[in-house]
């Protein structure tokens, strides 16, 4: 993992958490984690959370997951992901079986529209 993507998941935690007005101890029972869990993903030492809790800390900051994900620097687009044609399908399927949770999964939707948009950047270069 590069140092840059360290400190840029770094900052954007640090960040958020102060913004928010919320302690080291507050993010982490909120994530779900230690306090020096946390400690570490500020200070830049884990570079690369787990994908549960990349998405509990979205969660909890108020982010949308493709920030957490980008600054990261996490590779997109790996062996054995899906196309856009089979992800097309999916959404379509799982919108129809959403029923009354159609909010949340539209807002799921979006999230994933955005990383193939990352996924689109990363490749061209």
């Amino acid at each position: 993992m590069p140092r840059r993507a360290a400190r840029s998941l770094a900052r954007l935690v640090r960040d958020s958490r102060q913004r928010l007005r919320l302690t080291q101890v507050e993010l982490a029972r909120r994530v779900g984690v230690s306090r020096s869990e946390i400690a570490e993903i500020e200070a830049g030492r884990i570079a690369s959370p787990r994908a549960a809790v990349a998405a509990r800390l979205s969660e909890a900051l108020g982010l949308p997951l493709v920030g957490i994900v980008a600054a990261a620097g996490y590779a997109l687009g790996e062996p054995g992901a899906l196309d856009e044609e089979e992800l097309s399908a999916l959404a379509a399927s799982l919108v129809a079986l959403a029923g009354t949770e159609r909010d949340w999964l539209r807002e799921r939707l979006l999230e994933l529209r955005d990383l193939l948009t990352v996924r689109r950047r990363s490749s061209r270069r």
